[in-house]
């Protein structure tokens, strides 16, 4: 196999795969799992595992693609199919990012952005690197995130 797809369809989109739908989640968590499979299986095995997991590639890629095909910079799966990121377009982005400075304002930014305002668990905000404690009603910058579920915690998130 010589390139994971999709993985480099999330990054040319900036794209983290938490914050995808759950099913999308789920096949790109078995891609991985089967991926790690390739070092322990033997040669005959191997040319059956890399076509399922080229088949499953291309299936987390298409619906990608159909779910957020009109939020994403570059929604073209062939593009991104035919694409190689180069090592100088790499170490530019990173320093970009780092010069960028993240705060729990501008991740809300990007969530309403994709369109997940919805039954957001608190280990995605704490994933995505929000820092301030989440109550019941919390205010970050123009944000309102409100806790939905009385015993899990799932929250909302509205501009005010």
């Amino acid at each position: 196999m010589k390139k994971i797809e999709h993985k480099t369809f999330l990054k040319n989109n900036n794209l983290d795969k938490k914050l995808l739908l759950q099913p999308i989640q789920e096949k790109i968590e078995i891609f991985d799992r089967m991926y790690k499979l390739l070092e322990t299986v033997s040669d005959c095995e191997k040319g059956n595992l890399l076509e399922q997991l080229e088949s499953l590639d291309l299936e987390i890629l298409e619906d990608i693609d159909e779910e957020y095909a009109d939020k994403l910079e570059f929604n073209d799966i062939e593009e991104a199919l035919d694409e190689q990121p180069t090592l100088e377009k790499v170490a530019t982005e990173k320093t970009v990012v780092i010069s960028k400075k993240v705060t729990d304002e501008s991740i809300l930014d990007e969530l309403v952005k994709m369109g997940r305002t919805q039954d957001i668990g608190r280990s995605t905000f704490k994933d995505l690197g929000v820092k301030t404690t989440l109550g019941w009603e919390t205010v970050i910058g123009k944000y309102l995130v409100t806790r939905t579920s009385v015993f899990s915690y799932r929250y909302k998130v509205v501009v005010e």
